[in-house]
């Protein structure tokens, strides 16, 4: 019988072992749950390249630069558009200069367009702005009243200053001179 008693409490101790060996690392932080191999499987948003679940994930954008993935394809979702930083403990991108947006997706307007204009999308500059053109008519300039539908990757991410009436420049800083015949 006291043989048998040491042998008991190494069984007990092994199967203690086994059962603290199968957790996850930092039991998921309570951002997860552990799965087959003592692997976490993190809930949406948390992650962020850690084994445990603790890190934050932040928004993903088309990477403003990055390696092309196949011909003539690029621009892949990337957390922080590829424009930024993540910060992994409040899951927010902290934007390089130049750019904005809850992932970066986005450039500014130089220097907030100086107050005399309005920050678009090339996208929008496009169809709103652009020249009207229909192929199928007989004049070039005939159309629906609208310009092109600009269809590239960046069709949302770059943004241009529309200058107001009598300003120009990249930023709206510069003022005209008045035009036309001197009476």
């Amino acid at each position: 019988m006291l043989h048998s008693v040491p042998a008991v409490c190494v069984l007990l101790i092994c199967l203690l072992l086994v059962v603290v060996r199968a957790r996850c690392p930092n039991g998921c932080s309570g951002h997860g749950t552990c799965g087959k191999q003592n692997v976490c499987s993190c809930f949406n948003g948390w992650t962020g390249g850690a084994a445990d679940c603790s890190a934050r994930t932040c928004p993903s954008g088309l990477a403003w630069a990055d390696k092309a993935y196949s011909s003539d394809k690029a621009h892949q979702e990337i957390e922080c558009s590829n424009a930024g930083i993540c910060d992994r403990a409040s899951g927010t991108c902290k934007c390089v200069a130049g750019f904005t947006g809850n992932a970066c997706q986005r450039s500014l307007c130089p220097n907030g367009c100086s107050g005399r204009g309005t920050c678009s999308s090339i996208g929008d500059v496009s169809y709103y702005l652009g020249p009207e053109y229909d192929s199928t008519a007989s004049y070039p300039l005939s159309g629906d009243g609208f310009g092109p539908i600009y269809t590239n990757w960046d069709k949302e991410a770059i943004h241009l200053c529309e200058c107001s009436l009598g300003f120009f420049g990249a930023d709206c800083s510069l003022k005209m001179c008045p035009k036309g015949d001197d009476p």
